[in-house]
């Protein structure tokens, strides 16, 4: 049976070059990199809150869509804020769940001032927050005993 861990990363897919080189394929965006997370996230038990999301605006006199896509939310918060059981050793009993804001950032994804502003109080706090993709996230969770690496 397939770890969690094994799951996202076949679901990432491999390419094989010309030469016979096989690496992990990249993954294309932000938006990509997010749906894996909250896969992920629902495969391990845990609850996914999306923060940010971009809606269509329409007009109100004239019923079009306009070009504003504002989120309206308080500038730096993170994109996910996660909530998962205690990792497997720590179950018995009634251990409480662990929050954890995750801010998406695709390769080469920079934070902003207020973001950076979040990041420091919520680790100032003890709440985790982690900066990245998929695989910082899967780094975090085999760190923190929810995912056990590859052998």
């Amino acid at each position: 049976m397939k770890t969690a861990l094994q799951h996202v990363r076949a679901r990432m897919g491999t390419t094989t070059t010309s030469r016979g080189v096989t690496f992990p394929r990249p993954t294309a965006d932000e938006k990509h990199e997010q749906a894996q997370i909250l896969n992920l996230v629902a495969q391990l038990g845990g609850q996914a809150y999306v923060l940010g999301t971009r809606r269509a605006r329409y007009c109100g006199v004239c019923g079009s869509r306009t070009t504003d896509h504002g989120t309206r939310q308080t500038e730096g918060l993170g994109d996910v804020l996660v909530y998962l059981p205690p990792p497997p050793p720590k179950r018995v009993g009634t251990a409480a769940w662990v929050p954890l804001w995750i801010e998406v950032k695709g390769k080469g994804g920079t934070l902003s001032a207020e973001q950076v502003q979040f990041r420091e109080i919520n680790l100032r706090a003890q709440v985790a927050h982690i900066v990245g993709g998929v695989e910082a996230v899967v780094a975090w969770l085999e760190a923190g005993g929810w995912l056990r690496g590859s052998p």
